[in-house]
């Protein structure tokens, strides 16, 4: 083993670098110089030699990453083979993220004895996806009630867990913790980056990042680009990521003809310069638990306009910290963005509440700390739990 050092695989099914994938990658980040205990990435592949933007971002910032290769049509052959690799990579304990890591991982455990927990970031219409995604949900729910630890990232997810009959001893919230970044553009820099994107500085840059699913509902915020456009307002919606939602999105801004106002930029690596271009962070979910995006907006100081859902209450108070509006409800969503954009000395105010506020509650470091209890509690590092 590395030193003395116990080895955590966070194991995950990513196809990009989003909420749950940014979270292991802070919480790998603190986990770097602790004298006790390293992370470990394992993303979960096809075929070795695929693409994975976690895997890459991982090895980027200097965590140490592997892929586990489990072929969804041949996992019977592939699971073992998982094991063996992560008996070779001295694995102590198997830190599951999604379900099918969660299944998969549950299998694993099964031939290795190494101890698996779970982080849940968020369930949403389980009997509206696909049926291979509802029945491993199904699956995954039952499968915690013999997980030795379930955390949530907001009361809401644990509530979802005790419904399903996990004990509750057997569950913890965590908050997501969201590193502060302190290299600002130059105002050049950032003309150049909105001119680059089709805007001019006088444009109002409205932000929103995230899977495009059902959940996020940015279909409400391309409502509102056809609402300011034929308003005459200047302002330009920019979406960030990936997702199923992703046609039916393409078609809405063709119904729409808000092309030239409204761009789909895809899975981005430059968030933080994003978040410097932007007027306002705009988040109208249906449902959340405590989403990375929205942290990583108020980290920069972005005023935010979101929906009261999962805990960003306890971050976004109305006109205190941000904005929040109802969900699915393009007029209220569009005033609140106007509010903002139009006074900017208000939003300026709410958008410095917030990150004090973030700072307080939602720091990465704070975030490590207590899922390191976690770990030494399962590991009978008791007195390390202790100190």
């Amino acid at each position: 083993m590395s030193g003395s050092r116990k080895r955590i695989l966070h194991l995950v099914d990513s196809a990009g670098v989003y909420g749950a994938e940014q979270v292991i990658l802070n919480l790998s980040q603190q986990m770097k110089n602790n004298e006790r205990y390293q992370s470990v990435v394992g993303c979960i592949v096809e075929n070795k030699s695929d693409q994975n933007d976690l895997y890459d971002a991982a090895l980027k910032s200097g965590i140490h990453t592997i892929k586990v290769p489990i072929a969804n049509a041949l996992f019977f052959r592939d699971i073992p083979r998982a094991a063996r690799l992560l008996r070779k990579e001295e694995i102590s304990l198997i830190h599951s993220h999604g379900y099918k890591p969660s299944v998969y991982g549950s299998l694993i455990y099964l031939l290795t004895l190494i101890p698996i927990i779970a982080t849940c970031h968020l369930w949403f219409e389980a009997s509206k996806g696909p049926l291979k995604m509802r029945l491993m949900t199904w699956i995954e729910k039952r499968l915690y009630r013999f997980f030795p630890m379930v955390i949530a990232v907001s009361k809401p997810i644990q509530n979802v867990l005790l419904d399903h009959k996990v004990k509750q001893n057997k569950t913890a919230v965590i908050k997501n913790g969201v590193e502060i970044h302190t290299g600002a553009l130059s105002s050049q820099e950032k003309g150049a980056l909105k001119a680059e994107l089709g805007m001019s500085n006088a444009t109002h840059c409205i932000l929103n990042a995230g899977r495009l699913t059902r959940q996020k509902a940015q279909w409400t915020l391309i409502e509102s680009a056809a609402a300011f456009k034929k308003q005459g307002k200047q302002v330009h919606v920019l979406i960030v990521g990936e997702g199923g939602l992703k046609q039916e999105l393409k078609a809405l801004i063709i119904k729409y003809n808000v092309s030239d106002v409204v761009t789909l930029l895809g899975f981005r690596s430059d968030m933080d310069h994003l978040l410097q271009i932007a007027d306002v962070f705009a988040l109208p979910s249906l449902d959340e638990g405590m989403p990375m995006a929205l942290l990583e907006a108020c980290a920069a100081k972005v005023p935010v306009v979101t929906t009261p859902v999962g805990d960003i209450p306890k971050l976004i108070e109305n006109n205190e910290t941000g904005l929040l509006i109802e969900p699915d409800n393009e007029p209220a969503l569009t005033a609140a963005i106007n509010l903002l954009c139009e006074n900017k000395s208000k939003a300026k105010l709410m958008a410095e509440k917030a990150f004090i506020q973030l700072e307080e509650n939602y720091s990465s470091a704070a975030m490590c700390k207590d899922y390191i209890n976690i770990y030494s509690g399962l590991l009978n590092d008791k007195n390390y739990a202790a100190g």
